[in-house]
């Protein structure tokens, strides 16, 4: 009976040695999922961020364009105004 019961605590073990390590398995597979998930979305977020910036930067100059001069002058001759000679 002795023989028997360790047996049985050395199977009990092992199944409960296997599990365990099939549970960390899937931890460390789900985690690198979600590192690559995270990942991929932290480079399309970087991407948005670069794209948004450079409209900003090009809506800063033609903000700076439509207030100036030049703009003032070349929005009157397309809309028709003459300036006569002073």
């Amino acid at each position: 009976m002795n023989e028997s019961k360790r047996n049985k605590m050395v199977a009990a073990i092992t199944v409960n040695v296997i599990i365990l390590i099939a549970v960390l398995v899937s931890v460390v597979i789900y985690q690198l999922v979600d590192i690559y998930v995270l990942t991929s979305r932290r480079d399309k977020l970087k991407a948005e961020i670069s794209d948004i910036k450079q409209k900003i930067e090009t809506t800063q100059d033609t903000l700076e364009y439509y207030k100036s001069e030049s703009y003032l002058l070349d929005k009157a001759f397309e809309l028709g105004y003459v300036f006569g000679d002073d």
